[in-house]
C-alpha cells in the first residue's frame, strides 16, 4: 500500500510543479461556542468517621460550598464521631458504606458480607434517618460472590495514594488534578491524622473551581450524567456516552479475551478518534487499553481506563491515549503493541470498532492534510487537493486549512509534497 501511495503522490506532485498553482480563497475558520455546562467531579472519602480529620475535610468543603460522599467504617462510628457524621449529612454530604471491619471480604460467606454492610447501614440510619446508597469494598477487593450478596452499587475511583505517609500534599493534589475530568470519582481518605489530604484539598479545589468543575455527591453524579448504577460494575467514573462520533472501521467482531489495535491506524487519526468495545467482565472492572514496549529500554506496560463504560460497552478517547503517550515520552510507532485486555480477572471482548469524530470544529483538533474532513488523512485527501489546485469542477475542499501544511496561508505544490511525506510516515 505504501508503494502505491508513493507512486501516485509523486505523479501528482510532478504534474502540479509543471502547471503551477495560485492561492486559494482563505475561508474563515469555525469558532467554538463557549462551554456552558459545568463539569462534574465526585470527591469521596474513606475510613472515617472521626472527630478530627473528618471535620477538617468538612471545613474545606464548606469553604467551596462543595458536596462529597463519605464511606464509613462501622467500627469507627461511636457517640463522639457520630456528631461528625450528622454534621456531614446536614451539610448535604452523602453517607455511604465501607464495611464494619474494613476486612477483605471476597472470602467471606454471603451472610458475613451482608452483616458487614448491615451494621454500617443501621448505624447511619440511627444518625441520619437514611440508608447508605453505595459501597466501596475494602482494599478494592471484589468477587462475583460479593456482587451477588451485596445489593449496593460498587464504587472505586482514581487512586491519589493519600493512604501513603510519604506522599506529600502537593503530590496528592497533583494526582487529583491530573485525573480530573467530567464524571470522575476521586478516592481519598479522611482517616484520623491524615492531615496531608486536608492540605491537598486546599491546593486542588480552587484550581478545580477555576477549571469549571462542580463538586457533587455520587447520587447526583449518576443522576446528572443520565446513568443508573448497575450491579457487577466497579465504578471509577460516570461519564456521558461521547457524542459526535461515527463508526469508521471494525477491528474485531468475534469474542476474545484480548484484541490488538493497529498503532499506525491510530496515529493516522490524530486526536479525532475513539475506540469502542462491548465486553463481559467477571470482576466488574472494565477492559483497559495497554500500551506495551518490550524491546529496548525502558520496557513499558501502561494501562488506560475507558472514558465511558456501563458494564456492557466501553469507549476510549484519543486524547486520553495521547496524554499517556506524552507522559511516557513515546509515540505510538515506538510501541511493540497496543492491546485491549482485562485490567483484572477474566473478560470477553467483542465488536471492537474505531470511531471518528463527525463534529469537530476546533482547529487544534483538525487532522493535518484532512481536506475532505472525514477525520483521517489518506490518499483521498491528496487526490482532492490535486483536483482543487487544478480547478477541477466540483472539487471542493471541506477544510482547506487542514491542507496548508507549511502554514503559509495558501495551498500549492509544496503542501502536496508535504502531504506525501505525511502519508509515507
Amino acid at each position: 500500500m505504501r508503494k502505491k501511495v508513493s507512486i501516485l503522490i509523486s505523479a501528482l506532485t510532478a504534474g502540479l510543479t509543471a502547471i503551477g498553482c495560485g492561492m486559494l480563497p482563505q475561508n474563515p475558520g469555525a469558532t467554538n461556542a463557549a462551554e456552558t455546562d459545568k463539569k462534574l467531579i465526585a470527591l469521596t472519602f474513606d475510613d472515617g468517621p472521626n472527630t478530627t480529620t473528618t471535620n477538617d475535610v468538612l471545613d474545606v468543603l464548606a469553604e467551596y460550598d462543595a458536596r462529597a460522599s463519605f464511606f464509613l467504617i462501622g467500627d469507627n462510628i461511636n457517640s463522639a464521631s457520630a456528631a461528625s457524621v450528622k454534621r456531614a449529612y446536614d451539610m448535604g454530604m452523602e453517607i455511604d458504606n465501607h464495611s464494619k471491619t474494613h476486612s477483605n471480604m471476597s472470602k467471606m460467606t454471603a451472610a458475613e458480607m451482608q452483616a458487614e454492610i448491615e451494621f454500617v447501614d443501621e448505624k447511619v440510619m440511627e444518625i441520619t434517618g437514611g440508608h447508605t446508597r453505595f459501597f466501596r469494598p475494602p482494599f478494592i477487593d471484589v468477587s462475583a460472590a460479593m456482587y451477588e450478596a451485596i445489593g449496593l452499587p460498587f464504587i472505586c475511583g482514581i487512586d491519589c495514594q493519600d493512604y501513603m505517609a510519604n506522599v506529600t500534599a502537593q503530590e496528592r493534589a497533583d494526582y487529583i488534578l491530573n485525573g480530573a475530568k467530567d464524571g470522575v470519582i476521586v478516592l481519598l481518605h479522611d482517616a484520623a491524622g491524615n492531615q496531608q489530604t486536608v492540605e491537598a484539598l486546599k491546593i486542588a479545589m480552587p484550581e478545580l473551581v477555576r477549571q469549571g468543575y462542580e463538586f457533587v455527591t455520587l447520587t447526583e453524579l449518576f443522576e446528572r450524567q443520565g446513568e443508573t448504577p448497575k450491579k457487577n460494575i466497579l465504578y471509577s467514573n460516570v461519564a456521558k456516552y461521547p457524542q459526535g462520533y461515527a463508526p469508521k472501521e471494525t477491528v474485531a467482531e468475534d469474542a476474545s479475551d484480548r484484541i490488538a489495535l493497529d498503532p499506525m491506524l491510530l496515529g493516522s487519526l490524530g486526536k479525532n478518534y475513539a475506540v469502542e468495545t462491548e465486553y463481559d467482565s467477571a470482576t466488574g472492572y472494565p477492559p483497559v487499553i495497554a500500551l506495551q514496549k518490550w524491546s529496548g529500554t525502558p520496557t513499558i506496560w501502561h494501562t488506560i481506563q475507558p472514558y465511558y463504560f456501563n458494564g456492557q460497552k466501553a469507549v476510549y478517547l484519543a486524547e486520553d491515549i495521547q496524554s499517556a503517550l506524552d507522559q511516557l515520552e513515546v509515540g505510538l510507532n515506538d510501541l511493540d503493541g497496543v492491546l485491549l485486555t482485562a485490567y483484572s480477572g477474566e473478560i470477553t471482548l467483542r465488536n471492537v470498532r474505531i470511531l471518528t469524530k463527525t463534529d469537530s470544529e476546533d482547529p487544534a483538533e483538525t487532522v493535518k492534510g484532512d481536506v475532505n474532513a472525514d477525520c483521517v488523512c489518506d490518499i483521498a485527501d491528496a487526490v482532492l487537493m490535486h483536483k482543487s489546485l487544478l480547478s477541477v469542477p466540483d472539487a471542493k475542499l471541506a477544510d482547506w486549512k487542514a491542507g496548508d501544511l507549511n502554514a503559509d496561508g495558501k495551498l500549492n505544490s509544496a503542501d502536496l509534497s508535504l502531504i506525501k511525506k505525511l502519508l509515507m510516515k
